[in-house]
């Protein structure tokens, strides 16, 4: 499966996975993994953030089309707005997709594997790792194209740097020595001209309130 075909989803955690088989974590990946499910959709025309005067609030999640999209993740995820309309976005992302989900669908595919074992010959846990890597380094090659940049990439790839950053975990997954100035590149590159404007604008909205959900959830621990 080359990474053109992933889902936004199956790229992010991708490269949440670490080298030694454990996954780079802020606690709330899930959150992201929502975020990503939102902004696949919108890319694809399902859904939106509405505007003023629409049939739900501004602000909330809004369905533009409900067709189908021949895929499971993405067309439940669709049902599950359909069926709960108008939504905030940083309320849809808590039920939008489990991390397990995507990591079976990345098992699934043979782009990675899982190993299990016991911690202290006690407590289960599990280790993923990519078969050849290929599909990883495709993405890291993207997402530090994009920051080198600053303004310049594909609408996956700008949204992902999106996620990451709103999830505390961009730093992790592209290693800077200065945290202050990735900050300020990812911020650069979502006002970049890689969608259009209504577009840039919703996924912009999602990716900021995958950031509140973060911090109210860390908040509440």
């Amino acid at each position: 499966m080359k990474t053109d075909r992933l889902l936004l989803a199956e790229k992010l955690m991708l490269v949440l996975i670490r080298d030694d088989g454990k996954l780079h974590s802020s606690g709330f990946t899930y959150l992201m993994l929502g975020g990503a499910v939102l902004s696949d959709l919108i890319l694809r025309g399902r859904i939106d953030v509405a505007g003023k005067g629409e049939s739900v609030r501004a602000g909330r999640l809004v369905v533009r089309s409900a067709m189908p999209l021949a895929d499971d993740l993405l067309d439940n995820a669709l049902q599950k707005i359909i069926d709960k309309p108008g939504r905030r976005p940083s309320s849809a992302v808590y039920w939008m997709v489990k991390q397990s989900a995507v990591l079976d669908r990345l098992t699934a595919a043979r782009i990675v594997t899982a190993s299990r074992r016991r911690v202290l010959g006690l407590f289960p846990a599990t280790s993923w790792h990519t078969v050849d890597g290929r599909e990883t380094a495709g993405v890291r090659r993207d997402l530090q194209r994009a920051l080198d940049r600053g303004t310049h990439a594909d609408p996956e790839t700008a949204v992902l740097v999106s996620l990451l950053l709103a999830g505390g975990l961009l730093h992790k997954v592209v290693p800077t020595t200065d945290r202050k100035a990735q900050k300020a590149t990812a911020a650069q590159l979502a006002n970049g001209d890689w969608a259009t404007v209504t577009t840039r604008k919703a996924l912009r909205d999602v990716a900021n309130d995958v950031g509140t959900a973060v911090r109210v959830a860390r908040a509440g621990e």
